[in-house]
């Protein structure tokens, strides 16, 4: 199947197929790369973090997880690339091992604390998976139960018939590793943290260039931009979005070079750390007050996040959280468009979109409790259909008795 190309005091690395040794990978290189960068957590962080995967594994019971979510994958073992073809890590009971091409390799000796890195050429990787899964089946047994995440676009579905023409059992446990995710170490609560300080960064940075003379949602989009990736390690994985006047009142519009006007211009972006996310909404107004209908929006908006955080706690249901927001906010006018989403987790998180979990939502029909550790984002986002909209949210962290804020400043409207 292949030749060990190193081993030592790193991960021992493989070559999978008929591609030649590569002559730049040698013990020296290896080292090298590996000093180059440090993962993102320490080993114990990970040791703990597969610790848990492998005792909710052994409930199912499962012989292995294969994972292909990106942030799963750097969750368990620190690996995060820009490439996006598959590169699955697969859990077994006392080994972890990372498929890759070899453009790869060095990005994982760089960012991970992975046993065995296994790579085959470029080309052979962006083909198929058909080198990396007759592999993972060679250290399992035959009729391994396998765990695979198949609800999640990062899983081909074509692995699921390789493995199961590999004699392998495959299994879907239900967003395993996302659910382990769900609740932060006080390592992870640090990193979000730290985001929320470069998200503020980014609010100070939209804010003063709202103000500035021919300000367009562009411009504002850039500065903000400009003082995230300023402050941060990490690019979002999402926006920045900003939509001003008429277009604040279409969902998920950005901007498009429009001169900010009186009214309300919506914003939503999020810091980084390592990754983690603490994203916000605010809504800055220019020239003067809001008119009475945006006033009613920016009401709502207050009421929804407010409500949220009066209601969270240890052991306190998703659903009864969203049941007393709704409650809070009464019957909505027959022109206000809310998405009655009161919060999803936020954290590690890669490319599309920060919401990059276990679908764990503040709505009426999940009626699983709150853990303390879990970081949810209020997305408190009302429109006038096409007219104007308002948003203004908060992140927080679940605690025994309460809930503590992670983003800063007030969830109000801003005026300048």
């Amino acid at each position: 199947m292949g030749t060990t190309e190193h081993s030592g005091n790193g991960p021992d690395i493989t070559r999978l197929g008929s591609a030649p040794s590569p002559d730049w990978l040698t013990e020296k290189t290896a080292a090298s790369v590996r000093a180059a960068e440090s993962p993102a957590f320490d080993e114990a962080e990970y040791g703990a973090r597969l610790s848990e995967l492998r005792m909710r594994m052994d409930r199912l019971p499962l012989d292995a997880m294969l994972v292909f979510r990106p942030s799963s994958v750097e969750y368990l073992c620190g690996y995060h690339t820009a490439e996006t073809a598959p590169q699955p890590l697969l859990v077994t009971a006392s080994e972890t091992h990372l498929y890759l091409p070899d453009l790869e390799v060095g990005r994982a000796l760089a960012s991970s604390v992975v046993g065995n890195l296994h790579f085959c050429g470029y080309a052979d990787a962006l083909r198929g998976l058909d080198l990396f899964l007759q592999h993972a089946a060679s250290v399992l047994p035959k009729g391994a139960r396998v765990g695979v995440e198949i609800g999640h676009a990062s899983t081909p579905p074509r692995a699921l018939d390789i493995l199961r023409g590999l004699g392998l059992v495959v299994e879907h446990p239900d967003h395993l590793v996302e659910r382990a995710r769900l609740v932060f170490s006080a390592a992870e609560l640090r990193r979000v943290e730290e985001a929320a300080a470069v998200t503020q960064k980014g609010v100070e940075a939209g804010v003063a260039a709202t103000r500035a003379p021919g300000a367009t949602d562009s411009s504002v989009a850039a500065a903000i931009a400009a003082a995230l990736y300023g402050e941060a390690d990490s690019p979002s994985a999402w926006g920045p979005v900003v939509a001003t006047g008429q277009r604040a009142g279409i969902p998920h519009s950005s901007w498009v070079g429009r001169q900010l006007g009186s009214g309300p211009t919506f914003m939503e972006f999020a810091g980084t750390r390592a990754r983690y996310h603490a994203p916000v909404m605010r809504t800055v107004v220019r020239d003067g007050a809001l008119g009475a209908a945006d006033r009613r929006l920016a009401e709502l908006a207050r009421t929804a996040v407010a409500a949220v955080l009066e209601t969270a706690a240890a052991g306190v249901t998703a659903s009864q959280v969203a049941v007393q927001a709704g409650k809070a906010l009464g019957p909505l006018p027959d022109d206000v468009m809310f998405h009655q989403l009161f919060g999803y987790p936020v954290g590690l998180a890669h490319k599309p979109h920060w919401m990059d979990g276990a679908p764990f939502y503040l709505t009426p029909d999940n009626h699983e409790p709150l853990v303390s550790g879990m970081v949810f984002h209020i997305p408190g986002s009302f429109r006038s259909f096409g007219s104007s909209g308002v948003g203004l949210s908060q992140t927080f962290v679940v605690e025994e008795r309460g809930t503590r804020v992670l983003t800063h400043g007030p969830a109000d409207i801003i005026e300048v």
